[in-house]
């Protein structure tokens, strides 16, 4: 299932972008779904509730949030995400490298490029690098995670339980959190506690009380490791 978002302010050019790509979807015989939004004020305001899409096709002209601004805001809290952007102003595609969008489609020719677009992504998709999820086994029950979903974790007893967005959480999983740290060093995640792990993304502010993360929750820190959570904090936004 593939989850998308489209971001246009025309409400007639919104509408063909959905039903050309439903089509092509079952043409293609792949599930998704898929979200509009008119107004790029709100797409942004999901995105800061933790609410993730695997592909984003977004205008560029757009009021309130521009979708060059808004790339930007999506390419720092989901790394993994697949950006295309759609727009009448051909000249527009040299300031969207930036973003490091897949693609970019001028509007008048969205329906001859649509379909081979999908497919180049689609397969690009389908060769993604196991190196971005992460796989627990339990006594009974294997788990697999895309790292990127992971918000933080949690020890308690010997187990552990990822929290997710949508406020989705898993199972307690019997691991070891020291264990966990070691397997997601590289991917971004800072020790707080000797009960959580966090994914970097995700935290809002610092403080000598606690973590803040984007989605209003507040985390207990060490107060011995606060320098060094500073300094790793600085050092993965950089």
């Amino acid at each position: 299932m593939y989850h998308i978002a489209l971001c246009d302010d025309e409400f007639t050019t919104i509408n063909y972008y959905y039903e050309q790509l439903t089509q092509l979807f079952q043409k293609l015989e792949v599930n998704c779904s898929i979200d509009m939004f008119t107004d790029s004020g709100k797409l942004l305001s999901a995105l800061y509730e933790e609410k993730r899409w695997d592909i984003y096709f977004l205008d560029i002209d757009m009021p309130l949030v521009n979708g060059l601004s808004l790339g930007r805001k999506i390419r720092e809290l989901d790394g993994n995400c697949y950006i295309i952007y759609i727009s009448i102003h051909r000249e527009r595609v040299f300031d969207s490298l930036e973003i490091k969008p897949f693609r970019f489609i001028p509007k008048d020719e969205f329906s001859s490029r649509i379909e081979p677009c999908m497919k180049d992504l689609l397969a690009e998709c389908q060769n993604e690098s196991e190196s971005n999820f992460i796989v627990l086994e339990s006594s009974s029950t294997i788990y697999r995670y895309r790292i990127s979903d992971i918000i933080y974790a949690q020890s308690m007893d010997k187990y552990i339980t990822l929290f997710l967005p949508d406020q989705q959480q898993t199972e307690a999983i019997r691991y070891r959190i020291s264990d966990l740290e070691t397997r997601l060093a590289g991917h971004g995640f800072i020790r707080i506690h000797k009960s959580y792990l966090v994914n970097y993304q995700y935290i809002k502010s610092i403080h000598p009380s606690g973590i803040f993360l984007m989605n209003g929750k507040n985390l207990p820190l060490s107060r011995i490791r606060l320098n060094d959570i500073k300094t790793t904090f600085r050092r993965l936004t950089l």
